[in-house]
Formats: structure tokens, sequence, C-alpha cells
């Protein structure tokens, strides 16, 4: 009879599994300090506030979630103290808690994580009988509930849009056009601010920089696999780069399409992150080290796809649980003496590399390439203007001779609920308006937010309140075009105060 054992984690020379978990909740944790650093530079004290309230609620839940499942499955041991914490500190919950919260936005509710939190520990840990015999990757699975579930559910802290989303939702992941490639790179504050992490997003995915050197040093450390990362990452820099020579991507600020495209790909949502913290998970990926490469491929090549074809903002997430799913699979082919198997593996690799590469092509040939949309006037005389109601609550005197009117005024979510009122500030001097200002947007997010951008709101500098204000707006999106006019309202309403 024939035995095999397949132990996860494995024991790597001297390292232990608590070892090994601790020295990765430290890289974590380092991750995390740079997300609090930046939001308390940028935003203050209150974002820093709520970034660790989400991380105690996702860390205080999973533990409550292990010790109620340690509770019910003692069996025939004794429940006390020493019980729970052999269970608890042998199941790793807390990591898991961590790695959920760094894939999350900061805007996310403590509710909706806490939630996620729960059904990520029992339902994608716990129920497969704990830590070691899990299928799928629990962080990535609470992600994928957040995504399915509360999507909705945010908090008043950072109504902007991601990179990855304004990426993927305005520029469908494929742009030629030089005037929209120097956009779309300005949109997300070029490769150096992607590479940096000085930007919102989710709270442990946006540095590069930061995850890579956490990374690098991890892997020194044999607390994670670097060739896992390395497949992934290099397998999306190749993929992309065939994309932007067959596409034809223009250069951007001096550099040639087929290098700064790829590296666009690999700074912007979790890619990075999932290379290091996620694919690297001992117990959702195979054994043998040729199984951890194809399982690195194969979410390499359906993460580029995901994002080029599917109705998705990101494709790391979804890529790993897939390939969590086909793990068993790959590991059971690559079962063995690893000497006679090097070659099937070297022959498996090279197959689903071709495959892989031929899909993401024939995907990339039939995408039309994300063109200029057509540009819209609109003006304060406009009968979809008129429709809003507005009001003024407040008008300010200032020293310098200027009038602050606080207006306002019904939008796109006015439909839904008429007491939805966007909010802005108008500075008016005479009969010129020196500046409108959104002050709070309650359209839709990553929609409304559009009437935020610089490109829009100068276009009122200036300009006459005794005549019709009229504007240019991107008439791509019909929920962009609502808050237009409805910042629009509020410029009427303040003509109608001085008499015009």
């Amino acid at each position: 009879m024939k035995f095999i054992f397949n132990v996860s984690p494995n024991l790597r020379q001297k390292q232990s599994t608590k070892k090994i978990m601790f020295e990765l909740l430290i890289g974590l944790l380092i991750v995390f300090a740079f997300a609090l650093f930046y939001y308390f530079k940028t935003y203050g004290m209150n974002y820093v506030m709520q970034a660790i309230k989400l991380m105690l609620v996702s860390i205080v839940v999973a533990e409550i979630t292990e010790i109620a499942y340690a509770y019910v499955m003692k069996k025939d041991q004794k429940f006390s103290v020493s019980y729970v914490k052999d269970y608890v500190f042998n199941s790793f919950g807390w990591i898991t808690a961590i790695i959920l919260t760094l894939m999350c936005p900061i805007s996310i509710t403590p509710y909706a994580l806490g939630v996620s939190t729960f059904f990520a520990i029992l339902f994608g840990k716990l129920i497969f009988g704990g830590f070691g015999h899990n299928i799928f990757n629990p962080a990535a699975f609470g992600r994928a509930i957040i995504f399915a579930t509360f999507m909705g559910a945010t908090t008043d802290v950072i109504t902007s849009a991601t990179p990855t989303t304004l990426i993927a939702t305005e520029y469908h992941w494929l742009v030629v056009n030089p005037e929209m490639i120097n956009e779309m790179m300005d949109s997300v504050g070029g490769l150096q601010s992607l590479f940096t992490g000085w930007h919102a997003g989710a709270l442990g995915e946006t540095s590069a920089l930061v995850i890579l050197i956490v990374g690098i040093v991890l892997s020194v450390r044999k607390v994670i696999d670097y060739r896992v990362p390395l497949v992934y990452l290099g397998t999306i820099f190749v993929l992309a780069f065939g994309i932007a020579c067959l596409r034809g991507v223009n250069a951007y600020d001096g550099i040639p399409g087929y290098i700064w495209y790829p590296l666009l790909h690999l700074l912007t949502g979790g890619a990075m992150f999932g290379a290091f913290f996620m694919l690297t998970d001992p117990v959702t990926s195979p054994t043998p080290v040729a199984g951890r490469c194809i399982f690195a491929l194969g979410a390499a090549i359906l993460t580029v796809l995901i994002r080029i074809k599917a109705n998705l903002p990101e494709g790391c997430l979804y890529s790993i649980l897939i390939m969590n799913m086909l793990s068993p699979m790959i590991e059971k082919g690559l079962t063995g003496k690893q000497i006679q198997l090097q070659k099937k593996a070297r022959i498996t690799f090279t197959c689903v590399a071709i495959v892989g590469l031929g899909s993401v092509l024939l995907a990339a040939n039939v995408i039309e390439p994300r063109e200029p949309d057509p540009l819209v006037f609109i003006s304060t005389k406009d009968k979809e203007v008129s429709a809003f109601d507005a009001k003024i609550v407040e008008v300010v005197k200032n020293d310098d001779g200027t009038s602050t009117y606080r207006v306002n005024a019904q939008g796109y979510k006015s439909a839904e609920d008429k007491n939805a009122y966007n909010e802005f500030e108008i500075v008016v001097k005479n009969h010129n308006i020196i500046s409108v200002t959104p002050t709070k947007i309650v359209d839709t997010e990553y929609i409304g937010d559009k009437v935020e951008s610089t490109a829009f709101l100068v276009q009122f500098e200036g300009l006459d309140l005794s005549q019709d204000v009229q504007v240019e707006i991107n008439d791509a999106v019909t929920g962009a075009t609502f808050t237009s006019r409805s910042t629009l309202r509020a410029v009427e309403e303040v003509r109608k105060a001085l008499g015009y």
C-alpha cells in the first residue's frame, strides 16, 4: 500500500509554523503602518482612527468566531482557558483578519467588515476543518463577500475613486490615444504615485514600494516562496507587454507603451499585495514547488483576463479563488518523486503559458480601445437643469469683497430620495464666479464625484453670472451628467439670488 503525505504549511529548516506566522504578522503590520502614515499626513487623525477601528473590529470578530467554534467542537475535551488558548493560537485567525482589512478601502463600514470577517473565518476556514484544511484563502473569501454584498456600505470618508476603479470603469484597461493616456495617468497620479502608494485605495494594497520591500525580506527569511510572486508578477508583465505591442499603446511621458502599460498592471489594484501575501499562502496553494509555479502562472493569466474582459475593476481576488479550487488537481498531478516529475511539470507549465498568452492576446485583440468621449454642453437654461430643486442655505460676506454662497441642489440621487442634496460653495465677486467647490456629493460613488475634478470646476472661474452659464461635460456616464446638472442648478440659484 502506498501512502502519500502533504503537510501544509511545510517546515523550512528551523522555521516553525508559529514563527512563520509571526514574521508574516510583522510584515503585514508594516504595510498597515504605512497606510496609517499616509492617511494621517493626507487627511488627518480621524482617518487613522477609522483605519484602526476597522482593524480592531475584524480581529475581534475573528477571535470571537474562533472561540465560539472551539466551544461547539470541543467534543470530549474540557473547555478551559488553556484549551481556548491552544485552539486560537494554532488557528491564526488574526492573520486572516489583518489581511482582509488591508484588502478593504478605508470607507467600508465596520459592520460590513465584521460580517465579512465572520463568514471568512467560519465558512472560509473553520467549516473545512480549521487552519491547514481550508480550500479557499479565507481573506479572499471574505473580500468576495464584500464585493457581492456590501459595495454600498460605505462611510463618509474618502469618496474619490481609487486608481483601479478609474482605470477599469473609465478607461477599460486599454487606452491607445495619446491624449487619453495622459488624461488617465494624470488622473491616478502617474507611475511614481502608484509605486509609492501616495493615494487613496485599499488600506494595504496601494504602496508597491513598501509591499516589495517587505516581500523581499520575507522571501529572504524563507517565510514565503519567492518563486510565487516572481512567476505571478512576471507573467502579468509579459501578458501586458504583449497587449501593448499588439494594440500599439503609445508612449507616456517619454516611456514606451510596452513599458509603462505592463508597469500600470503591476502597480494598481491588489496585484502586488496578492503576489506576496495571498498567493504564497501554503495552505491553499499546491505543496510541490512546480505546482506553486503553475498555480501562480494560472492566477496571473486569470488576473489579466478578468481585468480586460470581465465587468469587474480587479482580477487578482477572483483569480486566487479560482486557482484555489484547482490546487488539489495541480497537486495530484504532481504527486510522486519530484525528479521524475520535472519533465511533466515543465511541459505543463509551458502549455499553460502558451494557452494563457494566446487567450489574453485574443481577448485583447477584440477589445475596442477607449477613445475620447464626445463633449456635451449644458447651461443654466436647460430644462434638465431647471428640473432639480436648489436652495441657498447661507451667504457669507468675506473681507476681500467676495461672497460665499452655500447651496444645496438635487442630483442623480434625488430620483431615489427627494431629500438627497449635493452641497456646494460658490464664491462670487460682483457678478463674476471666483470658484465653485462641491463640499458634499451624495450621488453614486465613482460617478457623481466626477464633478469634483479640476478640469470640470475650472470652467466656472471668471464666468459672468449676469449671462447664461454654460460648461462642457463628459456625456459617457449618465450619472456624471446628472451631477453636473446639479452643479449648474446650484449656480443658477445664485444667479437668481443676484437678480439675474
